[in-house]
This record gives C-alpha cells, structure tokens and sequence, in this order.
C-alpha cells in the first residue's frame, strides 16, 4: 500500500538497535579494529564551533535540556490540540 509493515520496521529497528547498544557495552567485538569498548564518540566530540572550550559547558548542557523540555511540552500541546478539534497537523 504504499507504506512499510509496521512489524518489519519494528523488526528491523530492534535488530539494528540491539547490535549497536551490543558493540557499545563490549557484548561483541567492535567490527571495526580501530573502535574501542565503550567509546561513545568514536570519531571524538562533534563541536564544529567549538563551544565546549568556551568554560562554560555545563551551562549550555543545563539550557539544552531546558529547551529540550520546553519543546516536548509545545509538541504535546500540538498533539492536544489535534485530539481536542479534530482537526490539524
């Protein structure tokens, strides 16, 4: 019909989940001989701006879990917003 099973998604994204959580904890050996167990960052920490210099990343990690709630609690408002009116995105 158009759109993909919702089981095979599902499927799918157990199997890939489950390896990459498997590599990260050192329940398989990394496929990679450069990789090391438990290296969340393989390629090392993405800061292209490099912000985390600046001395003040505790702050910045403090005000992206703010906004990270802040935009959970407006797209609840969204989806409340659909249920109560029947209509919308």
């Amino acid at each position: 019909s158009g759109y993909p099973n919702f089981w095979a998604v599902l499927a799918i994204e157990v199997v890939l989940m489950g390896l990459a959580e498997a590599y990260r904890t050192g329940l398989t050996d990394p496929v990679f001989d450069e990789l090391t167990v438990g290296d969340v960052s393989p390629g090392g920490r993405f800061d292209p701006l490099g912000l985390a210099e600046s001395g003040d990343l505790e702050e910045l990690k403090i005000k992206e879990l703010k906004h990270c709630r802040l935009s959970m609690f407006a797209w609840l408002g969204c989806i409340m917003q659909r249920l109560a009116t029947q209509e919308g995105p």
